[in-house]
């Protein structure tokens, strides 16, 4: 898809490289889709695939200038995009206004959890996650 489109607000370049791990970021992923869309009107922009090591490409988006973040302003100095994550035998995960700087490259973290083995989200949680020493597991619907 094309990125090429600027807003006049926009004529800066920032970097975006989604990294898509499970296992609280231990475990790359590879070849998840990952889709980017403009925050505002949800317009697609890229579709990607993640690589070996759980990384999409770097890819070049539309941002308000660097210039634009050394005055104050009304207008904030950064764009914002969406991402959508999915991969089979995952839960898809979703990011909401992603901010983008004119000159940098941002990374955002993609952390995915395996579906169980019965293919449903699971609706409990076990103690919300915690456990004490000496304490039986306690099943609490979410």
């Amino acid at each position: 898809m094309d990125g090429n489109t600027i807003n006049p607000n926009q004529s800066g370049t920032g970097f975006l490289v989604v990294q898509v791990t499970t296992a609280n970021t231990a475990i790359p992923l590879a070849n998840a889709a990952v889709t980017l869309r403009e925050s505002e009107g949800g317009r697609v922009l890229y579709e990607l695939r993640s690589g070996n090591d759980g990384r999409t490409e770097r890819v070049g988006l539309p941002a308000p200038p660097r210039a634009e973040s050394m005055r104050p302003s009304a207008q904030r100095p950064y764009a914002m995009y969406n991402i959508e994550v999915k991969l089979d035998n995952y839960e898809n995960a979703f990011y909401q206004n992603v901010p983008v700087f004119d000159g940098i490259t941002a990374i955002q973290q993609a952390n995915l959890v395996p579906v169980p083995e019965n293919g449903y989200p699971s609706p409990f949680t076990l103690n919300d996650g915690q456990r004490f020493e000496g304490e039986e597991p306690q099943l609490w619907r979410g």
